[in-house]
């Protein structure tokens, strides 16, 4: 089989020959409806300059042949053949698209590996310590149930607006790395490293079980038709990198029998807090995409090496009446048992949405 190299089409040929939705198109991202998990939003990413997908919604990812082969279920090496059949004969993948493509590889943005998880918690952990949490986010914390000590507890912090370049340039007399950190790049025009904030929002720290800030998110203050978290990323930026989230763990300063399992950053850590205000503590893990199993996999593998043997699946209660995550947690059930996991499903008055407001409720009676 041909190397990903001596493939005569890219990516975006592909797509459209399958018949993709494309949405929208951001600089070489385009963000499609993903066919591998009967999305109606545009959950999939495609990313034009690295000829890779990735769907954070299901975990789907891969390259130019993986997009074909796994929607058929087919190997590599024949969706090779087929694709090559197909495209040949198609009048819209000509010479000049070839020609196109070759250009594209040559002048394409070239990203870099992301640093190791270390070097971004050091890089993050900086960042956090130079930015403040503004207070009309501080007064949604509030409502949210949280308490002055529980919100300097999280480390949120508003995105910074307009002082970008200070920041960057004290990262860097402090010998922070930004080289393969998702949100910095370097400025082709000045040769100089930027922050790249899409968003105004609150940024939430995403840590990994040793409490290292791997990634960060954005909750958005303004959705529109977006979603409502975007990741801290600088992909498709020159010397920028692809945010990369992890399982976000919170309430395991020692190992844990049993552990929860929820949806996102900011439900964990709110969860967690009510639940150790209640005289409960309980240890939660929060994923950023709830069907995101990749991400899920990760988690439980890292829970066996502690010695936890439960998992209550705490999703929101919207599994009800919502066809995607009434999948997800049954996909979450049947993945935790054949990885050896009790599963608990907790289930709770739809009145509450998610398992913070539930412990809300609780702490308000």
């Amino acid at each position: 089989m041909a190397t990903r190299e001596d493939i005569p089409f890219d990516i975006e040929a592909v797509a459209r020959a399958m018949g993709i939705h494309v949405k929208r198109q951001v600089r070489d991202q385009l963000y499609c409806r993903c066919p591998f998990c009967d999305d109606h939003a545009a959950h999939l990413n495609i990313n034009l300059t690295k000829n890779v997908f990735r769907c954070p919604r299901c975990g789907a990812q891969g390259g130019i042949l993986d997009l074909y082969a796994k929607y058929h279920e087919v190997s590599k090496n024949q969706a090779y053949n087929e694709l090559c059949s197909l495209l040949s004969g198609d009048s819209h993948f000509s010479d000049a698209d070839a020609e196109s493509h070759a250009r594209k590889q040559i002048i394409s943005v070239e990203e870099v590996p992301l640093a190791p998880a270390n070097v971004r918690n050091n890089t993050y952990s900086n960042l956090i310590a130079m930015l403040t949490l503004g207070s009309i986010h501080k007064e949604s914390l509030y409502k949210r149930g949280l308490s002055d000590n529980q919100i300097t507890w999280t480390n949120y912090r508003t995105t910074p607006v307009v002082r970008s370049q200070k920041l960057v340039t004290a990262l860097l007399e402090c010998g922070c790395r930004l080289e393969g950190v998702p949100g910095f790049y370097i400025d082709k025009s000045t040769g100089r490293w930027e922050l790249d904030i899409r968003s105004s929002g609150i940024m939430l720290p995403d840590r990994n079980l040793n409490g290292e800030i791997e990634a960060i998110q954005v909750r958005r203050d303004h959705m529109d038709h977006h979603s409502k978290f975007i990741n801290l990323t600088s992909a498709g930026k020159y010397m920028g990198a692809t945010s990369a989230c992890c399982p976000h763990y919170v309430g395991f300063d020692e190992p844990v029998r049993m552990a929860y399992i929820t949806e996102g950053i900011m439900k964990a850590d709110i969860a967690y807090c009510l639940s150790k205000e209640l005289g409960q503590p309980r240890s939660f893990v929060g994923l950023t995409g709830v069907a995101n199993t990749n991400q899920y996999k990760r988690a439980l593998t890292e829970l066996i090496n502690m010695g936890c043997s439960r998992l209550v699946l705490a999703f929101d209660s919207d599994s009800n009446v919502n066809p995607h995550v009434a999948q997800a947690l049954k996909n979450a059930e049947q993945i935790g048992i054949d990885m050896g996991f009790d599963i608990l499903p907790l289930f709770w008055d739809p009145h509450y949405k998610g398992i913070d407001d539930l412990l809300l409720s609780f702490k308000e009676d």
